[in-house]
């Protein structure tokens, strides 16, 4: 009979991804508990740390870097090699979205023990894979595990409905932005492109924006391009962000620098065809003319969007949908679950 998994999944309360996870580890019979990430209440996480160890807990499963402070990294990095804890590390992105530690030379410090420290990395593509062994060589195994998708997880609304709600009018080609919290998602690149398209089309941009400089341009575009935009930059319940992708046509995200997306996951899943930039994962998600388009300018952004039809970005929408479906969370789980195994042996 094989041991039970016990897994410590860190950080808790960290979006979708994980809550997802850790449902259908359980589901196929692993023990999983939550690590907070380490940042203020560093001493209740390590004190978490120490409790589950004592519960027998020995695998802990990374996600992104948990950490504010190189100090806190190089803490937990020796607390679990002091307890007997095996360390998997899921690394969603190749460098962190914004500077973490103070400086671009500190976060690739941090990256580089973070590869020392780990017993197993994931990514979520092959192409990532060499790109990580390219920058820190391939001493730590990484396995290649799909980001699972929401398509079995999210309800579709009805468009007409969702657009009256809104406020879209129903003979605008909607174009959306969802999450347009930091530059490197293409905000720039978005509202140029969108400003430039004939009057049959609307951008909406929505949801929590916390950087004061993006504010500040998304809201001087929306006053410069009177009935352009449609403007909501407040954090969106989940059904919001549902009636959001049923209003729109196709989402932009045209990204300056990328590795993994999750609303570009969740765009698919609410068959809403993408387009965006062919970078990091994009290409795993993004297939030319089927789910949407790969871009590299603005032009080429504006030149896609006069070109698509309300049918064609339909017919994309549904092939996402079908491509989403196909990378459930139960097939990640399950990836995950033969790395524990291997592991705790």
């Amino acid at each position: 009979m094989k041991a039970p998994v016990r897994v410590m999944l860190c950080p808790a309360s960290s979006g979708p991804y994980l809550e997802n996870l850790a449902r259908e580890l359980q589901a196929q019979g692993a023990e999983v508990s939550f690590v907070p990430w380490f940042g203020k209440q560093t001493p209740y996480s390590v004190a978490r740390l120490l409790w589950l160890r004592l519960r027998g807990y020995r695998l802990l499963h990374i996600n992104w870097m948990p950490f504010n402070h190189c100090w806190q990294l190089r803490l937990v990095t020796r607390l679990t090699k002091a307890l007997g804890i095996r360390a998997v590390w899921t690394i969603h992105n190749v460098a962190p979205h914004k500077i973490q530690f103070g400086s671009e030379q500190r976060d690739r410090a941090a990256m580089r023990q973070m590869f020392t420290w780990a017993d197993r990395g994931v990514v979520h593509s092959a192409r990532t894979r060499e790109a990580l062994r390219d920058l820190y060589g391939d001493d730590l195994p990484l396995n290649v595990i799909h980001h699972g998708s929401y398509a079995d997880r999210v309800e579709l609304l009805d468009p007409v409905e969702a657009r009256r709600e809104l406020g879209v009018p129903e003979d605008r080609f909607a174009v959306l932005m969802l999450g347009p919290n930091r530059w490197n998602k293409g905000v720039r690149a978005y509202l140029e492109a969108v400003s430039k398209l004939p009057d049959d089309f609307i951008g909406i941009v929505a949801g929590a924006c916390p950087d004061p400089e993006v504010r500040r341009l998304v809201l001087q575009y929306h006053e410069r391009f009177p009935g352009k935009f449609i403007v909501d930059l407040r954090r969106l319940s989940d059904s919001e962000v549902a009636e959001h992708y049923a209003a729109s046509n196709l989402l932009l995200m045209p990204f300056e620098s990328v590795t993994t997306s999750g609303t570009v996951i969740e765009a698919l899943s609410y068959a809403r065809a993408v387009i965006t930039t062919d970078k990091g994962d994009m290409h795993e998600w993004v297939r030319d003319g089927e789910t949407g388009f790969l871009i590299d300018s603005v032009d080429e952004i504006v030149s896609r969007l006069n070109a698509v039809s309300r049918a064609e970005a339909r017919r994309m929408g549904r092939n996402g949908r079908e491509l989403a479906a196909q990378r459930s969370w139960a097939d990640s789980a399950g990836q995950y679950l033969e790395i524990y195994r291997d592991l705790q042996r």
